[in-house]
């Protein structure tokens, strides 16, 4: 298959368009990050992550139709004045209804294929998935307990700062190595059993980083980016969407914890982070929770650690423009999908197995002309009409066939309509006769306009 036909089954193709859509507005996060890291804030950057996720995952190539219709409803005039559409329809991806049958264009055919096997493996990864929550769900159930009564006073104080009023469980479990929350309709904060204890200040900071987890809902951010990898598997980009998705949250909750608390305080904190993370051997595989310690990758604290001490001059009006501008890109991207046409009132299935062309009447302003039924045009664009061909010349002629070019035949079918076929061809320089070679395309009418 070539290119431009990979391109073109990319087009007609949803799921892959979602997926080029969120790649697009992903990629532009991506360049962009340099300069947004000193003058668009977090909340900002959280917000574009949740836009190229949900171009991922809704269907927003589908409501194009639905959009389009719209504003030739509300804007005719405008409408017909910058609208252009197509004089001919690629049949490929095509279906096919006739007096007695439905049938579908093997190009069809192949990428209804293809999207099954992607929803197949999607399934069996979100399975996966489910086994290990359950699994981790189960581990940090055994053994958790309630804590003592300072570590609950603390809970209900950090509990008004942060602002949530919904009911939160606080647990402590003897296998958990480090604060985490968990659960999206019923939260729940689990803390490990320290034996020594924890300076309260210390505590207090944990508590308030699970309970801003809860307040920004970033355990549905973490399923939804899951959920991402799990449609969009065969994409490198999804697994590094959810990377990001995690790193923001964190570095967001790190940014309402230390708010308003000088430079010691900020040192205080990065000292913890780095603290836990030391102490807990399953970071980064609880993917269903949302933690203080939730990486161990050395860039991850080291982004953690600067985003605290940068001094950022944010500015709304330079977030909001950026944000408009990829969301803008994510569309163009996603509008770019085509659906598979539905060609009507056929009266036979002769041509769902050719790559051919579909020329609707109605969409032709002229008819178009042809210079005869047979001609030959070669790469320099001169024309040889080659129905009036001598034949007794070609037969005792010595060809060379040294000439390349188009062979352009038109055919009629008896009811009203044609066929033109182009065909890569060869002509004789000596009696002009041309060898067809390749059909490169077909142009089939409905009503003859030749």
């Amino acid at each position: 298959m070539s290119d431009s036909r990979q391109v073109m089954f990319m087009f007609y193709n949803p799921l892959f368009v979602m997926s080029m859509a969120g790649s697009v507005v992903f990629l532009l996060y991506l360049l962009a990050y340099p300069l947004a890291k000193n003058y668009v804030s977090l909340k900002w950057r959280y917000r574009i992550l949740k836009i190229a996720a949900a171009f991922y995952l809704l269907p927003v190539p589908i409501y194009k139709y639905f959009i389009v219709d719209m504003l030739r409803r509300f804007f005719p005039e405008e409408w017909k004045k910058f609208n252009h559409v197509s004089d001919i329809i690629y049949m490929k991806y095509a279906i096919f209804v006739g007096d007695n049958f439905v049938g579908f264009s093997p190009g069809l055919r192949h990428m209804l294929s293809g999207l099954l096997i992607v929803e197949i493996v999607s399934l069996v990864i979100l399975q996966r998935r489910s086994v290990q929550y359950r699994k981790w769900k189960a581990v940090y159930s055994i053994g958790s307990g309630k804590p003592t009564g300072w570590e609950q006073e603390l809970f209900q104080k950090a509990k008004e700062e942060t602002g949530i009023k919904k009911d939160v469980r606080f647990l402590c479990s003897e296998y958990c190595c480090s604060p985490m929350a968990g659960g999206i309709l019923f939260p729940v904060l689990i803390f490990p059993a320290w034996e020594g204890g924890m300076e309260k200040e210390q505590y207090e900071y944990m508590l308030k980083h699970e309970l801003f987890h809860i307040r920004h809902r970033d355990l549905s951010m973490k399923y939804i980016g899951l959920l991402v990898m799990a449609v969009h598997w065969y994409n490198p980009l999804a697994y590094l969407l959810f990377h990001e998705i995690s790193v923001i949250s964190e570095l967001y909750c790190d940014s309402a914890v230390i708010s308003g608390k000088g430079e010691d305080g900020r040192r205080k904190y990065g000292e913890l982070i780095l603290t836990l993370a030391a102490k807990n051997p399953y970071v980064g595989k609880g993917k269903f929770f949302a933690g203080m310690a939730d990486s161990r990758n050395k860039n991850v604290y080291k982004r953690r650690i600067l985003e605290m001490k940068r001094n950022k001059k944010q500015k709304t009006a330079a977030a909001v423009m950026m944000t408009a501008l990829i969301c803008m890109a994510g569309g163009a991207t996603a509008f770019a999908y085509h659906e598979p046409y539905i060609i009507e009132d056929l009266t036979g299935e002769n041509a769902i197995g050719n790559e051919t062309y579909f020329m609707p009447e109605s969409e032709k302003e002229e008819p178009e002309k042809l210079l005869s039924d047979y001609f030959f045009m070669d790469n320099e664009g001169n024309v040889c009409d080659i129905s009036g061909s001598d034949i007794s010349v070609q037969r005792t002629c010595t060809h060379d066939f040294s000439i390349h070019g188009t062979f352009s035949e038109h055919e009629k079918d008896g009811k009203g309509g044609c066929t033109v076929k182009l065909y890569d061809a060869m002509q004789c320089s000596k009696c002009s006769k041309v060898k067809k070679g390749k059909l490169k395309n077909a142009i089939t009418y409905q009503i003859c306009p030749h």
